[in-house]
């Protein structure tokens, strides 16, 4: 639990920092408010989102994984998310890294003290 827990801090201290050394807001129409999900993701449970981009890092645990999910927008700005795959979200799906995937995810609270945790419904290969 710790190590997961370092991770998922970590990685939303990169996300953090990427979003804040940019001075360029997300563009209308992207399919999720990047920079609101850096700042304070609980402000988008109960949301779903899709995204294409490429697996940077995963790591399993038991029949679930957390994986780093590398997104750039349409401005080539690059966001890293953290996202949770369900052994049913995946489906069977062998993840890799360093490929490029379609994934579909909802933005859920935990629990009171963990929310905006994206927790992904699919995840295809592109």
């Amino acid at each position: 639990m710790l190590v997961i827990g370092a991770v998922v801090l970590v990685l939303a201290l990169v996300i953090g920092y990427a979003v804040t050394r940019s001075s360029n807001k997300a563009q209308a129409g992207s399919d999720i408010p990047l920079d609101i999900l850096a700042m304070n993701a609980s402000q988008l449970s109960n949301n779903n989102y899709v995204l294409d981009g490429t697996v940077i890092d995963r790591f399993p645990r038991g029949e679930s994984e957390l994986i780093s999910f590398l997104y750039k927008d349409a401005s080539g700005r690059e966001y890293i998310i953290p996202i949770c795959v369900s052994a049913e979200a995946r489906n069977g799906l062998n993840i890799n890294r360093d490929q490029q995937y379609r994934i579909e995810f909802r933005v859920e609270d935990i629990n009171p003290n963990v929310r905006g945790v994206c927790m992904a419904t699919s995840i295809l290969p592109k």
